[in-house]
């Protein structure tokens, strides 16, 4: 991450705003996304952080002429609170309850006929559209401008990303790029367009099977691609990171341009000798606006589509199903490892949660087919737990003292010569004696986990129809927790992936193939933070024999024991204790074979079954 200093943040703004009054706007936007509109943006693209002090993954500065505001969302607000002290900035929180957005920031504080300035290439079309209608209601307007204003006075910015292409294997792929082409070009089609513009860099790598290094935790490239009807491709990359192995593995169909050459060769597509516009279709929800005006000043029919890619890319193949259950129990080990040296080590008042952070590194780098973290990983102490995307630094950390809980979220990024696969999960350990309460709220975090894990559902259910099952035994005590409970995980790409998810907002339909998170918390500010996360995959079920409808179920494929010292077994019917003494099984079953015997022996011990204090119809599992 570049340097900052917030002592330089007054100073900053002065030179932000001189330009704001030659360009003649009257207030200024600076987000955290790039031009990719990425979790994860690479150094010379910080731009919210070297201006503001604000590192968050999410959020924007409008600058005025006279205020200046960082807005994130809710898991940031201790963080703004902290980085923005002794700053210009004010930390707002948006969140459900306060609906303070920038949009209702600018008009509280801009007047009629004044001008908001943006860089066009860092916003979507989505929401400039909307920031477009509500400021026009206060007679408020925008105005593109075009070279940031941040670039303009950053001395010593950081260089683009220069990482080379690396053509990813079509037998971990699943299948060849051009079979995937061939694919997605059908969905143009039937949407009735001549051609897509993507910009989501997940996207464009599976769909040419190559991954990069441009970003933090994210095999990706950051490029272009303009998809035609006839399954050929227009990829707009730096040309010296993509060598000719590069080339020669995608063949004459795709063509390689230089990044900024999207204008150009929109204009020789477009000759105007047909009456009716060729179509091109983008989603704006990820496609910066910059790239809906080219295409409209050019002469094109421009109209807005999913990302053609998400669909397919949300339902994994053989492949890479094979892959992420491979990848999933060498991370098992890794993290299976980091609860036993929890258990060793935390009573002792000797680590802290950076050392945790570090001693999780030091296991995964233990197999050579790990590359990196899918993220970064959070390691929450007591109170820190409590802030759901925390993060632990040298300058803010905590000492891992006394008794209490500690939220490990953490992932990998694996590529072996036979599979890869992207990790993520959450557990949650006991340090010493955890409070009947801390149990009681583990447990009922566990019921939702559960209950999720093991439902069976008919075709054509969504997130939103299960969203309520996580939190059922939570809201029966006046509980909750404030983000989803899922979200789609990429195959080797990204760890938040589009395409499917669950959450009360998750509209898509589960297909087979489809992978995803299954995490419910609890969070008890000041105190301690609850989420037990594991991954899982849509399957077929068989048919429900009333109604002859195709069944699907999920099949969880993470791998680490669940912490049975905050388990409060009488509080789970028989058929959750089945689920979870059935779960420990399959932990042991499959990372047992990749431990040493001390290994061994310990994961025996915490993948035991447990019983309820009361007699019980249940015979005990054997391992």
């Amino acid at each position: 991450m570049p340097e900052n200093m917030n002592k330089n943040s007054s100073e900053k703004l002065a030179n932000i705003r001189e330009l704001m009054s030659e360009e003649g706007i009257d207030a200024y936007l600076v987000p955290r996304e790039d031009e990719w509109q990425g979790e994860y943006v690479p150094e010379r693209a910080q731009r919210l952080f070297w201006s503001t002090g604000f590192s968050g993954s999410a959020g924007m500065a409008v600058i005025a002429t006279h205020k200046a505001a960082v807005f994130s969302d809710s898991r940031y607000s201790l963080q703004l609170e902290q980085q923005l002290a002794g700053t210009p900035y004010e930390g707002i929180t948006t969140d459900n309850l306060a609906k303070k957005t920038p949009h209702d920031w600018i008009a509280g504080n801009l007047e009629e006929g004044m001008v908001v300035g943006y860089d066009p290439r860092l916003h979507t079309v989505t929401f400039i559209l909307s920031l477009s209608k509500a400021l026009s209601a206060h007679g408020i307007s925008l105005k593109a401008i075009e070279g940031n204003l941040v670039d303009k006075v950053w001395d010593n910015q950081p260089d683009h990303p220069d990482a080379k292409v690396t053509v990813f294997p079509d037998k971990l792929a699943g299948k060849s790029s051009a079979e995937k082409r061939k694919t997605v070009a059908g969905i143009v089609k039937e949407k009735g367009a001549d051609a897509a513009f993507i910009a989501a860099p997940d996207s464009i790598a599976w769909l040419l099977n190559i991954r990069g290094d441009d970003v933090p935790h994210v095999p990706v490239v950051l490029s272009y691609a303009l998809l035609h009807d006839d399954a050929s491709v227009d990829w707009f990359v730096p040309a010296d990171k993509a060598g000719q192995d590069v080339r020669d593995a995608l063949g004459a169909d795709v063509r390689v341009h230089e990044l900024d050459d999207v204008g150009a060769v929109m204009e020789r597509l477009f000759d105007g000798s047909t009456a009716d516009k060729p179509k091109i279709i983008m989603d704006g929800e990820n496609v910066a606006i910059a790239f809906k005006t080219m295409a409209e000043t050019i002469g094109f029919d421009v109209g807005n589509s999913e990302d053609v890619c998400q669909a397919p890319k949300a339902e994994k193949n053989k492949a890479e199903i094979e892959g992420i259950k491979q990848s999933h129990i060498v991370d098992g080990v890794a993290v299976s490892r980091l609860i036993k040296w929890l258990e060793e080590e935390g009573v002792n008042g000797q680590i802290s949660e950076l050392d945790v952070v570090e001693q999780l590194l030091t296991f995964r780098k233990m197999s050579p087919d790990f590359k990196d973290d899918s993220f970064d990983t959070i390691s929450g102490w007591a109170d820190n737990g409590a802030i759901v995307h925390y993060h632990a630094t040298p300058e803010n950390h905590s000492d891992i003292r006394g008794s209490g809980l500690l939220l490990v979220d953490s992932g990998g990024q694996y590529w072996g010569e036979d599979f890869a696969g992207t990790t993520d999960i959450t557990r949650t350990v006991a340090i010493g004696t955890p409070t009947q309460e801390m149990r009681e709220s583990f447990t009922r975090v566990l019921k939702g986990h559960i209950a999720v894990a093991s439902l069976r559902f008919p075709q054509g259910t969504t997130g939103a129809a299960i969203d309520v099952m996580a939190r059922s035994a939570l809201w029966k005590e006046d509980l909750d927790y404030g983000h989803g409970t899922g979200h789609g995980v990429g195959a080797y790409l990204s760890v938040h992936e589009a395409g499917t998810g669950l959450s009360s907002r998750a509209n898509k339909e589960y297909k087979p193939g489809m992978f995803l998170s299954n995490e419910p918390g609890y969070y008890k500010k000041d105190e301690y933070g609850i989420r037990i996360e594991s991954l899982i995959l849509v399957e077929e079920d068989g048919k429900n024999k009333a109604t002859d409808r195709l069944m699907m179920a999920f099949n969880t494929v993470s791998y680490a024991p669940i912490d049975k010292n905050l388990i409060v077994t009488d509080m789970l019917s028989d058929e959750e204790l089945d689920w979870l003494n059935d779960y420990h099984q399959h932990v042991y079953d499959n990372l047992s074979p990749h431990m040493d015997q001390d290994e061994t022996d310990w994961l025996k011990q915490a993948t035991q079954p447990l019983y309820k204090s009361a007699p019980s119809r249940h015979a005990a599992p054997k391992i």
